[in-house]
């Protein structure tokens, strides 16, 4: 049962500020300065090809997948100069060219590619919300668990292709709950990735989140989530143990019996990607990748895209992968995807 219509309005701010720390800086692809530095890139022969693979009947579908998903094109600046150059030469456009060529989930994938990860991020808002219904799966995999700069510049491109205000538009399609905890993470009040671990901090923190959950009649989400989006990985990880000694139980398992649905989801969303961001990657590729209603394909790209994106993460969430499910990623797409969107999916996640 959810207290959250009795707490007290000062709770719904910020849990505390965040310490002085400097801040991180946005991720490649969200932040338009970063393009003093990107070195352009000889894209002559793959516009070429580009046109060649998509020109007259039929579509060479290989093709495509080897030049777009070419280790050149991993940046999204080099992505962006691709679509331009290609737009110039043949005065036409790149993606509405993928788009009258291919179809269904390989054409939605593809077009991810070539959006990047920032224009992605918010084309993906706006589908979540748009029509009859709200897919709050996909808002949590958008707005949870990212840093203060990506946050500032989803909320600033979902206006600049929407023209509305990202939280205005939420109000209107979550629940009260859901609506505070997102307005705490648009916020951008989440302690920095370089801020330290304070054990006094720590333990006020365990405090609370006992008092929000088990110690009441009435568990309080917001609270628990005031403390988790608004603490960095490092912080979590610590609350997360010092919970555990303290009250002889896994934060995971209090949320779990505490809360339901998607407030549920969310709360664990904020936990669980903190506390080892590589096997909770690992859960949120294998999750609609294996499901027992079938593939959840719009939720499955928008993923493995976002891990596409950022190498590092990619790797680990592979190798956590093989650990945790006992075989790699690659073979559970095989399984699951077929025809050339399988093979996109495949070149995605480093090819054979």
């Amino acid at each position: 049962m959810d207290n959250n219509s009795r707490m007290p309005q000062q709770w719904l701010q910020p849990y505390s500020q965040p310490p002085a720390a400097p801040p991180a800086p946005p991720s490649p692809g969200y932040d338009v300065s970063q393009k003093q530095f990107y070195q352009p890139v000889d894209t002559s022969a793959d516009i070429e090809g580009l046109r060649k693979a998509m020109k007259g009947m039929g579509c060479d579908e290989k093709a495509l997948i080897k030049i777009l998903t070419g280790p050149k094109y991993l940046n999204p600046w080099a992505m962006q100069q691709l679509i331009a150059d290609y737009n110039k030469r043949f005065i036409r456009d790149l993606v509405n060219d993928i788009k009258s060529e291919t179809r269904g989930d390989f054409e939605d994938a593809l077009v991810a590619l070539l959006r990047g990860p920032l224009e992605n991020d918010a084309r993906t808002l706006n589908k979540a919300m748009a029509g009859a219904g709200t897919d709050e799966a996909a808002l949590a995999d958008v707005l949870l668990c990212r840093t203060n700069a990506d946050i500032k510049a989803i909320a600033a491109e979902y206006k600049r292709l929407e023209g509305k205000d990202l939280l205005t538009q939420l109000k209107s399609e979550v629940n009260d709950t859901l609506f505070r905890i997102y307005s705490m993470v648009l916020a951008g009040a989440k302690h920095e990735p370089s801020a330290l671990v304070n054990q006094a901090d720590v333990e006020s923190k365990v405090t609370e989140l006992h008092r929000s959950t088990e110690g009441v009649v009435g568990a309080s989400a917001v609270s628990v989530a005031q403390i988790l989006v608004n603490s960095n990985e490092a912080q979590i990880r610590a609350i997360n143990e010092a919970y555990r000694t303290k009250y002889h139980r896994p934060l995971q398992d209090v949320i779990e019996k505490e809360f339901r649905g998607d407030i549920e989801d969310a709360l664990l969303h904020l936990l669980l990607m903190s506390n080892d961001r590589a096997k909770a990657d690992a859960e949120w590729l294998h999750s609609p990748l294996t499901g027992k209603l079938g593939v959840k394909d719009k939720q499955f790209i928008y993923r493995l895209t976002t891990l596409y994106w950022n190498p590092p993460r990619l790797t680990a969430a592979k190798d956590a992968y093989k650990s945790v499910y006992r075989k790699p990623l690659k073979t559970d797409v095989k399984e699951a995807l077929r025809g050339d969107y399988e093979d996109l999916c495949v070149a995605l996640l480093g090819g054979n």
